[in-house]
């Protein structure tokens, strides 16, 4: 190749980079418009509603699914939120929280499972779909950058952000799936009678469990339970954390070893696992760690009379 083609191909490459890149920036925010007007769906617009109202309301609950299904907040508090999302864990609700306003007194009540705590592997995975506010949020894109969730491409084609996740959002910007103006996240779980006969097998099934004997907590779940911490210490928030019913719990010593440490961190920690100890009525269950809606507003209305809610 003499220097006039080398001239010739290094222009092409740098045609094709540039339009490449004017390219993925027009899409970016194009489908960025889209995505910000898009309300319903975990996959953005449970996070956009989050975003919407976390400024003005008073109480707010996050976690995994069990905290999505298990906590109606509308029973605590008037001005309430439920910020649970199903296969979330402590980096998502962690990165959340930071997003509260620092002069708003606020109550935090975040559902946390002895069993995530001493996982031996943590990867904080599920933050992966905060990567479509990436380049919108400053405080988001630091948490995922620490986590390493990034790739080097990110910097340069914005597109990136939202892969895997355009069909969702434009699936609920066509079809929303609840009307905004009611919803306040809360997602109970009715049980149909085919579900209750698979229940019901589970159950007679009887599996052994092997519980771990040498308990040690996830540094990385320790390390956002202070940070949490610190943050709502240092931003006028209360912070409760509590874990929801499961209906039959076989290995306890998770549960006392991460109260335990609760205690350590100065935590307010609930542990509502056996709830509903004494009353097997199966119409509240929909699976071993999921109550359906009966037992969630059972659950609920115990909460709303157990709880202090807001310091005087």
């Amino acid at each position: 190749m003499n220097k006039k083609q080398l001239i010739k191909s290094l222009k092409l490459i740098a045609f094709i980079v540039v339009l490449s890149y004017v390219v993925d920036k027009i899409v970016y925010y194009s489908i960025t418009k889209i995505s910000d007007t898009v309300y319903s769906g975990q996959a953005i617009g449970k996070l956009n509603h989050y975003l919407s109202i976390k400024d003005t309301t008073k109480l707010i609950v996050f976690g995994s699914s069990r905290a999505n299904h298990h906590i109606d907040v509308k029973k605590l508090d008037a001005s309430s939120f439920n910020m649970g999302v199903d296969g979330k864990f402590i980096a998502y609700s962690a990165t959340l929280i930071k997003l509260l306003p620092k002069d708003f007194k606020q109550t935090i009540i975040l559902q946390i499972d002895p069993n995530v705590a001493y996982r031996e592997v943590y990867n904080r995975q599920e933050t992966k779909t905060l990567m479509v506010k990436y380049h919108s949020n400053t405080i988001i894109k630091e948490e995922l950058d620490r986590a390493e969730l990034t790739t080097p491409f990110q910097k340069f084609y914005w597109c990136i952000d939202y892969n895997g996740l355009a069909l969702g959002i434009l699936k609920n910007a066509i079809f929303p799936k609840y009307d905004l103006e009611t919803y306040y996240g809360y997602d109970p779980m009715e049980v149909h009678s085919t579900q209750k006969e698979i229940f019901k097998n589970i159950l007679e099934r009887n599996d052994t469990i092997v519980c771990k004997t040498n308990l040690k907590i996830n540094p990385l779940f320790k390390s956002y339970l202070k940070e949490i911490e610190a943050f709502c210490s240092a931003n006028n928030k209360k912070l409760i954390t509590l874990t929801s019913p499961i209906f039959i719990d076989k290995c306890p010593e998770d549960n006392m070893a991460l109260k335990k440490i609760l205690e350590e961190l100065n935590i307010e920690y609930h542990d509502y696992t056996n709830f509903f100890k004494d009353d097997k009525h199966l119409d509240y269950w929909v699976d071993l760690a999921h109550m359906s809606n009966t037992g969630a507003e059972a659950f609920s209305e115990a909460l709303s009379k157990d709880l202090i809610i807001y310091d005087e």
